[in-house]
């Protein structure tokens, strides 16, 4: 089949998709104004399996074309055996009062080989503003996530498979010299009208008239900047709820200036969880790391945060309280049972009401730029026997550290193998206990780099890969996926 043949295709199955999924958001308005959605924080991370999956399809927006400030790169990671093919359709920011569905779109042709991965660059997007792309693929298996750089450095994070209804985001920031970006994509073919609520660490919970009623209209991108209705604020949580409709939504967020402050992109979290983990975070002197937890329900929450020392036993857990809808946070450092120096995990489980929870990483400053020294992550909503983490593309990045978290009642076994399960040369078999997390660093060199690979375990786990050219652990972490 011919290349313009094949593109043809795959844009008439785009259309398809988005048509049965305006026909379904119609059937669904018709019966209830507001289903409850079959979605958990984890949904934003699986895979859909390749057996028997005709199609499926990924979402992603924050990110900017070449020319803009913070360049995207769409990752696609294949864990299946056979090659997968596809589209992605690509919109700028709309600025028109009545936009046009998927107007000017850019689209791209894909390929994604058997147990591999491919990249689409900056350049590609067809835009120098704020972008959004919808990847539509002939099959499963294949995760897609999203890089972005800029002068203050880079950061990563997963696309989503599906719109959603909520989205949650635990922690940003509007202080000075730095910048929030909320990105509404509605890649369906119904409207959609979304309201956005702030939780404020200091003036509380707000809910901006300008923010009540957002239309985003079918096949377009509406982007907000959090700063105008909340300037200077050094912590606030962002609330994305939609009155009709569904949309995906993340944050880009820029602080300090090149050399002294970072970028980090986020895909909000579709909904609650009652337990987040945090597999590798480590204090450094001049340092400081900050846990986050949102409490966006109308019930007060009661935290357990265990720690988890890498080596030797765990420390006494502690205890949050979180009102409802409000915010808390924890800052590593106070804590005299976190060791300094030392890498640990923590869990923080919930009874009662559902949390969020995300942690900031900020390094001593004096890095050159463009490395990052601030960068802002969500915590693995819960546990997985199987995760794909695709490989670092930015450039003259590494991995730092891969560290797996055992939440199981028992030791796991844990291998570590090819996407598509196939064994790697010099990885052995290994054991996680309950309450130690295995770290494998600093530096652990191949398969922990360009390469995708998989965690695979017969306990539930959580994983986390640090990356390099970072200025401190954590700043800069690679989205793994759950494939089970």
């Amino acid at each position: 089949m011919n290349v313009p043949v094949r593109r043809a295709l795959m844009l008439a199955l785009l259309v398809l998709l988005l048509v049965v999924i305006g026909i379904a958001d119609r059937l669904v308005a018709r019966t209830a104004p507001r289903p409850a959605p079959a979605l958990d924080a984890l949904s934003t991370l699986r895979v859909a399996s390749p057996v028997a999956t005709e199609s499926s399809a990924w979402f992603c927006a924050g990110g900017s074309g070449a020319q803009g400030g913070a360049p995207a790169t769409i990752v696609l990671t294949n864990t299946g055996i056979r090659p997968v093919h596809g589209t992605l359709s690509a919109v700028t920011a709309s600025t028109a009062p009545e936009p046009t569905p998927w107007a000017g779109a850019h689209t791209v042709a894909l390929s994604v080989p058997a147990d591999g991965q491919v990249t689409v660059g900056a350049a590609q997007l067809g835009s120098s503003g704020l972008v959004a792309a919808a990847v539509v693929l002939d099959g499963g298996g294949v995760a897609v996530s999203e890089v972005v750089q800029s002068p203050l450095g880079w950061g990563m994070a997963p696309c989503a498979p599906s719109t959603a209804p909520d989205w949650y985001f635990a922690h940003g920031a509007t202080a000075v010299g730095g910048g929030l970006v909320l990105s509404l994509f509605n890649p369906t073919a119904t409207d959609s009208v979304v309201d956005v609520s702030l939780v404020s660490s200091t003036a509380g919970y707000l809910a901006p008239a300008a923010y009540q009623g957002i239309d985003v209209p079918p096949g377009t991108l509406v982007t907000e900047n959090i700063g105008d209705h909340a300037p200077d604020d050094a912590s606030i949580a962002t609330e994305v709820t939609a009155l009709s409709g569904g949309v995906v939504a993340s944050e880009l967020e820029s602080v300090g200036t090149p050399g002294d402050g970072g970028v980090s992109l986020t895909l909000g979290s579709p909904a609650t969880a009652p337990e987040w983990v945090f597999p590798q975070s480590t204090e450094i002197p001049g340092g400081s790391v900050v846990f986050h937890v949102l409490n966006p329900t109308p019930d007060p929450a009661v935290v357990s945060v265990a720690v988890e020392l890498s080596q030797g036993a765990g420390a006494e857990p502690l205890t949050m309280r979180v009102p409802a809808r409000s915010l808390a946070t924890l800052t590593a450092g106070n804590v005299t049972r976190i060791p300094a120096g030392t890498p640990y995990a923590l869990v923080f489980t919930s009874r009662g009401a559902g949390i969020v929870v995300s942690r900031e990483v900020t390094a001593p400053s004096g890095s050159p730029a463009p490395t990052p020294e601030v960068g802002d992550v969500p915590g693995v909503p819960g546990a997985s026997r199987r995760w794909l983490v695709p490989g670092i593309v930015a450039p003259g990045s590494q991995a730092w550290a891969l560290a797996v978290v055992d939440v199981g009642p028992r030791p796991a076994t844990v291998r570590l193998t090819t996407p598509s399960g196939g064994a790697i040369p010099g990885q052995p078999v290994r054991s996680v206990e309950p309450g130690s997390p295995l770290v494998l660093g600093p530096s652990p060199g191949l398969p922990f780099a360009s390469a995708p690979f998989e965690v695979r375990a017969d306990q539930p786990v959580a994983v986390e890969l640090d990356a390099l050219p970072v200025a401190a652990p954590g700043v800069v972490v690679v989205p793994a996926f759950t494939a089970s």
